[in-house]
């Protein structure tokens, strides 16, 4: 029987006592940067090149050829009104497309920025923003990605020249993946061993000039191809490259922490860490869009459930109204929310970075390092594994380029590959808390402990840990917040005092990975929560929206916890009977939202 397809979706607005221009407000950024990106959405519809109505029918040549001419487009209209750094980023992450020269962007400019000099910002960085320098970051290498010690790449002082010559010696060294390489980058920021006097100093940035300024021919000793197409994202030109014994000067090794004079002598930067620089930036900017990409699929498939009608006599029932739609969709709908609240966390703890940096202060850095590592690890798998749950939950109809989820899918799909493969970046987050572990151990009122890992000093509590239980005397008790962080916090503590004992016995981290992994899990599902929480507390909206958003942080912990139950009831602190409430509380959610 016909029905009025736009009318159930009216309906199920007018429904609603949510606020949508402010939440909409909030969810982008903010009013200033919400009223920025309509004002950019402007500019990009007014332009032709980025018309995206054909992208489905085009192939790869095509589609590659396209994004280099919105490349270019774009270049000229950053110059036209002066976009600043963040303005330009966001101009293309709402062209909705992966150009050529997002990688220029997104990770050659920052690592000149952050890892260089300033007398090497006076010599390169102008020619770089303007794009006469067109760059790419090559780190990865056909036989290693995630470690970055195991990179085979070398950069060895030739002090007779004042030169480094960079060679990658083997097959299994030649830089690979790498975006913006295979066609258009001029200049290579390349990661490689410095060597001086046959000593390894470890992994290092180095300025490599790949392609002639003038006429784009590859020089001399480099050998570069494009490797061709991939699952997603064909309008990036990855590549891979070999060098033998290209010679650069001394000055081109990025120099803003660790130096080299002209004598050959070595001064190392004040952190290891530093090291991941590029990386850590790119990792706190994945988690900061995994809920934008996961609102997004979620918003299609919701909007698409409520119109669609399958079953029933007479007129059939919105795919919306039925239970199993909605547990497949409503967690996600929270987690996006959850998602973009921890990204902004995320976010804030990086940008007081840089400026502890900047004076010369790295005691964040080891904080900011495994935080994002272990939330890039677990929100975009949960946010690449959500948008397919997402499309599936429409059907065949999912299964159309039209129904607008797949493109942006295989594209955000290597995001739980690059920036650290999410099984391994894991074990950095594990480290880091057995590290906290042991220091609280060592004193109860050791100081390096943060709100969000202030959970470990409840093992120090010896048997009362183990005996603690619970407090949830019955179904409405598991809505309070801090019943839901102390189940959280529970499981977390328990689990990495386990992880700790396991190293303890001369198990390798890498006998570890899985006992890592459930750590590193179970922590970042703990500081989602808590953030969602603290958010509440001074969110600012009518009390409509706010219900509706504690609803939704109700509903992500609480599926958090049913989905996670094996942990919970190994602890013995959630008892089997409070199991029973879990699955009911998220029942009523569903219906509720």
């Amino acid at each position: 029987m016909p029905y009025d397809q736009a009318g159930d979706l009216e309906n199920e607005r007018e429904r609603s006592k949510v606020e949508v221009q402010p939440l909409t407000e909030w969810f982008q950024g903010g009013r200033q940067v919400y009223e920025q990106k309509v004002r950019m959405m402007k500019v990009i519809e007014a332009e032709p090149i980025f018309d995206k109505r054909h992208r489905y029918f085009w192939g790869r040549t095509e589609r590659f050829q396209r994004a280099l001419a919105s490349s270019k487009r774009y270049i000229e209209l950053r110059a036209k009104y002066k976009f600043s750094t963040e303005e330009s980023m966001m101009f293309i992450d709402l062209v909705d497309e992966y150009l050529p020269i997002s990688l220029h962007e997104g990770m050659f400019l920052p690592t000149l920025r952050s890892q260089g000099s300033d007398e090497q910002h006076q010599k390169w960085l102008e020619d770089a923003e303007n794009y006469r320098i067109i760059g790419c970051y090559a780190q990865t290498e056909l036989g290693h990605g995630s470690n970055l010690n195991g990179l085979e790449t070398t950069a060895t002082l030739d002090r007779t020249t004042d030169e480094w010559v960079i060679n990658t010696p083997y097959l299994s060294s030649g830089k690979c993946w790498i975006g913006t390489l295979g066609k258009i980058a001029n200049h290579a920021m390349v990661q490689a061993k410095l060597i001086i006097d046959g000593k390894d100093y470890g992994t290092h940035p180095f300025l490599v000039p790949i392609r002639d300024r003038k006429t784009h021919v590859v020089l001399p000793g480099i050998e570069i191809k494009d490797i061709g197409p991939k699952v997603g994202a064909n309008t990036m030109d990855n590549g891979y490259m070999l060098l033998k014994n290209v010679r650069i000067p001394r000055e081109n090794m990025m120099m803003r922490f660790s130096k080299v004079s002209k004598e050959g002598v070595y001064s190392k930067p004040p952190s290891n860490k530093l090291a991941y620089g590029t990386m850590t930036l790119v990792r706190v900017n994945l988690v900061n869009q995994s809920g934008y990409a996961l609102s997004r699929a979620v918003t299609i498939a919701v909007r698409y459930s409520a119109v669609r009608r399958q079953g029933g006599e007479g007129i059939e029932k919105q795919v919306l109204d039925y239970a199993g739609v909605q547990y497949r969709l409503f967690p996600l709908l929270a987690s996006s929310f959850a998602f973009r609240i921890t990204g902004e966390w995320m976010y804030a703890m990086y940008r007081k970075l840089v400026t502890e940096l900047a004076n010369g202060d790295i005691k964040s850095l080891a904080d900011v390092h495994a935080y994002s590592s272990g939330l890039k690890a677990y929100t975009t798998a949960v946010a690449a594994d959500g948008i397919e749950d997402a499309r599936k939950a429409m059907g065949g109809h999912g299964y159309s380029q039209f129904a607008g989820i797949q493109d942006f899918y295989v594209t955000y799909l290597p995001t739980n590959t690059y920036e650290g493969e999410n099984w391994l970046l894991t074990q950095q987050t594990a480290r880091y808390l057995v590290k906290i572990l042991a220091d609280v151990q060592k004193d109860p009122k050791a100081t390096n402990v943060s709100k969000t890992t202030e959970y470990l000093r409840l093992v120090t509590k010896g048997s009362e840990f183990d005996s603690d239980r619970c407090p949830a005397r019955d179904l409405h008790d598991l809505y309070r917040p801090e019943i839901q962080l102390g189940i959280l916090a529970h499981r977390a503590a328990y689990l990495v005092r386990a992880v700790a004992g396991h190293k303890t016995n001369a198990n390798t981290w890498s006998d570890l990975n899985i006992d890592a992994m459930r750590v590193s899990k179970a922590h970042c599902q703990y500081i989602i929560a808590l953030n969602f929480i603290e958010f509440l507390r001074d969110a600012r909206f009518s009390a409509g929206t706010r219900q509706a958003l504690r609803d939704l942080c109700s509903l992500h912990i609480l599926h958090t916890i049913e989905v996670g139950l094996g942990d919970h009831l190994e602890t013995g602190y959630l008892l089997p009977s409070q199991a029973t409430h879990v699955h009911t509380a998220v029942r009523e959610l569903l219906h509720k939202i």
